[in-house]
């Protein structure tokens, strides 16, 4: 189970880039990263609402979402910052070393967050071999900078 998860996630990710690309494209077509955003979560807002009402969701789950502690509702605002500024950034400086930077910022935070177990994550400490593959992802990302 543990392998078909890893290879779920490494599926999605593949799809990061795609996504980001089209993205950017529309933001060209459109002259406005912005509207492109916006577009984007439109979208993806509208395949979900379908999806809750395909599948029945109970409507009470609304309700308790509210009792969602305050940071929690954060994350709308990360995801609207993430996809505006791989829009911006697509065309500036290519798939590759936006989304190397992007997962090189990932995984030093996501260290961060293992290690102090913060959002109730259980913690993982920050050990030699985990530090060493976030360095080789940044020699990765200067190495695709180079190029």
């Amino acid at each position: 189970m543990r392998y078909f998860l890893m290879l779920l996630a490494l599926a999605v990710g593949c799809l990061l880039p795609i996504q980001a690309s089209l993205n950017a494209k529309l933001g060209g077509f459109l002259k406005a990263p912005i509207m492109a955003a916006l577009v984007n979560f439109m979208v993806g807002g509208f395949i979900l609402l379908l999806i809750i009402l395909g599948t029945r969701t109970p409507n009470n789950l609304l309700l308790a979402a509210k009792e969602a502690p305050i940071y929690a509702w954060i994350g709308g605002l990360m995801g609207a910052t993430f996809v505006g500024s791989i829009i911006f950034l697509i065309p500036r400086l290519g798939a590759a070393l936006s989304f190397g930077l992007i997962v090189a910022g990932q995984l030093v935070f996501s260290m961060v967050i293992d290690h102090f177990g913060m959002f109730g994550i259980p913690v993982q400490p920050i050990n030699w071999g985990r530090a060493f593959g976030v360095a080789l992802i940044l020699t990765g990302v200067l190495v695709i900078q180079k190029f």
